[in-house]
């Protein structure tokens, strides 16, 4: 029976940015602007200058975001990994373990690229690593409703690993190595807020350091020894049981993942994201202002039902509050990184508003889940009035009509209070294939954070 990881770190090695479909060469390019943006966007929050202020004690050669100094990679990936999911604004794919690929495996090719590293290079890896990544995310979702265990900084960290090492030149036998010493050392960390979320700071730290050590000999076999088969100790989750048949699995190199991640438009736990676009479709098609606003009740799947937090006192926990982020929808039309900035935590009116929400379980819903995140929304007005729907798709979704303008508009205003007129160089320079990465990416390391 084949190795599904040999069949992997083989096919990672042969891959050539030429030969990836158009299409998902697009999407690629479309998700490293989309990280790069909303890690600008993060470096100012308290958690990536923490980050940042703790990497900057190791110098090195990697830049970190908006410092104008540079880290170890190892070091680097993970402050910039704290940066880029500090917003909660991260891409994401549902059926791959709902993990946010971007934010742990960018930061990693980043940090792992060098001054001769090209756009195509760095999209190369950054593919490779989405490709693994995600497809170790679907064999470790959890198993059960007791089972807490998140696996962005897990399987994050293995995606990282192998994109890590492509991006480095190693060959397969490098890249299968690499994996295995990112699933070893991987973190295995639930959610936990503040700061942490799902360990994607560390998640890119350990693929980088993985690919380091793999690159340096580490896992090597002495010639002509190889391990026997272990089915109690599987040497990667690509080794369980029932890895090998999975066609989600055994795909790789024909269906691409990559092309079938989501992009967030409101700056928060994509659980709030179908509710917070149907929202606004409601008080735009009725005219509803917030005065009128008696009472809003939303209605979702299990998973999401503790998202209920009214008084949120970090932005983390802001950014997991259904009352908060549709608060925000209602009174400044939208729930990006300005109106979902730690600042505004305290706002009187917002938190007012946000005391008329409740949140309730709908069972009906839960048949949808986690192919997709479900919402029903009703608003009760002051003069009497109802209005409800349900809501199964957020923009961002893939076949949604979120699209190239909408990502521009997304990144532009994330990037311009940081690098000013330089945005758009930055994401010219990043659809551009001989360029070079870190010239491109330039403004994005100069000292404003």
């Amino acid at each position: 029976m084949t190795d599904p990881l040999k069949k992997m770190a083989d096919w990672a090695a042969g891959l050539r940015w030429e030969s990836i479909p158009a299409e998902v060469r697009e999407r690629a390019a479309d998700a490293l602007s989309d990280t790069v943006s909303t890690m600008v966007g993060g470096a100012t929050t308290t958690s990536a200058g923490i980050a940042a202020e703790v990497a900057g004690r190791t110098a090195g050669p990697s830049p970190l975001v908006g410092r104008g100094s540079g880290s170890s990679p190892t070091m680097a990936a993970f402050a910039n990994g704290v940066a880029a999911s500090a917003l909660d604004f991260d891409d994401g794919h549902y059926l791959a373990g709902a993990i946010h690929p971007g934010s742990v495996i960018v930061p990693a090719v980043l940090a792992a690229s060098t001054a001769e590293t090209t756009v195509a290079q760095a999209l190369t890896a950054q593919v490779v690593g989405y490709e693994i990544g995600l497809r170790a995310a679907h064999l470790l979702w959890p198993k059960h409703d007791g089972d807490h265990y998140h696996c962005t900084g897990c399987a994050g960290a293995i995606g990282a690993a192998a994109a890590a090492a492509v991006v480095s030149g190693a060959d397969a036998d490098g890249i299968e190595r690499a994996v295995k010493i990112g699933w070893l050392h991987a973190p295995m960390a639930t959610f936990g807020t503040p700061m942490v979320k799902e360990s994607i700071g560390w998640g890119a730290a350990t693929g980088v350091m993985a690919a380091e050590l793999a690159a340096a000999g580490f896992m090597r076999l002495p010639a002509g020894y190889a391990l026997s088969e272990n089915g109690v100790l599987p040497a990667t989750p690509f080794h369980e049981p029932g890895a090998s048949t999975d066609p989600f699995i055994t795909s790789i190199g024909e269906v691409y993942e990559t092309a079938n991640t989501y992009f967030k438009s409101f700056a928060a736990c994509r659980y709030t994201h179908a509710a917070g676009a149907g929202f606004q479709d409601l008080l735009a098609e009725h005219a509803i202002t917030p005065e009128r606003i008696a009472r809003i009740r939303v209605g979702t799947h299990q998973a999401a039902t503790f998202l209920d937090e009214v008084r949120p006192g970090t932005i983390d926990s802001a950014q997991y509050s259904f009352p908060f982020v549709l608060a925000s929808i209602a009174l400044h039309g939208a729930a990006g990184a300005v109106e979902m900035d730690e600042s505004v935590l305290s706002e009187p009116t917002r938190l007012e508003l946000a005391s008329r929400i409740t949140l309730e379980h709908a069972p009906d819903l839960d048949q949808h889940y986690p192919a997709r995140y479900p919402s029903r929304v009703t608003i009760e007005t002051t003069d009497g009035t109802t209005v409800d729907g349900v809501y199964l798709d957020a923009p961002g979704d893939p076949g949604t009509d979120f699209g190239a303008a909408e990502l521009q508009a997304k990144w532009q205003r994330l990037l311009t209070p940081a690098v000013g007129e330089r945005a758009q160089d930055v994401l010219t320079g990043l659809r551009s294939d001989d360029a070079l990465v870190l010239s491109v990416t330039a403004p994005a390391w100069d000292a404003w954070a």
